[in-house]
């Protein structure tokens, strides 16, 4: 266990000195502040709550989340062979696969403290505006669960940038195509969505899983039909965070045996 801890504390570091981490970094500030320009007059604190927290929970953590966990992941996991240092790692000796299960463990965190910060920044918003901060808290909750389940769901697109090693340009497209499936297919096929849990779309899809998680959260007056149907095969936490540890585990142990095996 120490083992590993040291292992993040030093995929962190290096993290840290990476230009794209600085351009992400300032993106969890950004985009919220982007977001709350396009909002509608909310009629009171609870609704202004609502719009800014689903904008950033709804947009930021899918569209921005998904592509920055897998393409930092494919950089972390893939620089030490590009700078032919992975031997000298290896001669410590370092566990290739306790290596990349660090990368990918420092990888939940940032994906947390992204969201965390977000929902920051929203809350310094709301109270520039004059707002009340109604309901934020179990909000920002739902905001680091959502950092915890976008990470989990992108794994499966890490799993494929690992086995096809090392194809940069293929990973960013792979990224990005992952994620337009995962925002668009809860709400175009709702058919696939709104189902009980089990071994379907709308269960092993995060997309889908998390949509019908954080729904109660942010339900407050009637809403559309989509919403309504959707609502009634809602998921609890307990329940979403089940299917998306089993989920992680199950990646989780595929990428670091995939990358323990492959070349240095």
């Amino acid at each position: 266990m120490g083992e590993l801890l040291l292992y993040i504390r030093c995929e962190a570091a290096k993290l840290r000195r990476k230009p794209l981490f600085g351009v992400l970094a300032a993106s969890s500030v950004l985009l919220p502040l982007a977001f709350a320009f396009f909002l509608s007059d909310p009629p009171d604190s609870r609704t202004a709550v609502i719009q800014t927290m689903a904008s950033l929970i709804q947009l930021s953590a899918y569209v921005v989340l998904i592509p920055a966990v897998a393409v930092l992941a494919a950089n972390l996991l893939f620089e030490e062979q590009d700078n032919d240092t992975l031997k000298n790692l290896l001669c410590v000796p370092v566990s290739k696969a306790r290596l990349a299960v660090a990368k990918l463990l420092m990888l939940l965190g940032f994906a947390v403290v992204f969201m965390a910060v977000g929902a920051l920044v929203m809350l310094a918003v709301l109270l520039a505006q004059g707002w009340q901060p109604v309901g934020y808290w179990p909000l920002f909750a739902v905001c680091l669960g959502q950092g915890v389940f976008m990470w989990a769901g992108a794994l499966p697109c890490v799993l494929l940038m690992v086995v096809l090693n090392k194809s940069y340009l293929l990973s960013v497209l792979i990224a990005f195509f992952y994620t337009i499936v995962n925002y668009l297919v809860p709400t175009a096929l709702p058919a696939l969505t709104a189902v009980p849990l089990g071994l379907n779309a709308g269960t092993l899809l995060p997309g889908a899983l998390t949509l019908r998680w954080y729904l109660p959260f942010l339900s407050d007056g009637p809403q559309p039909p989509l919403v309504q149907q959707l609502m009634e095969y809602t998921v609890t936490t307990p329940q979403a965070l089940a299917v998306t540890a089993a989920e992680a585990a199950v990646f989780m142990a595929l990428i670091a045996w995939v990358y323990r095996r492959q070349g240095c």
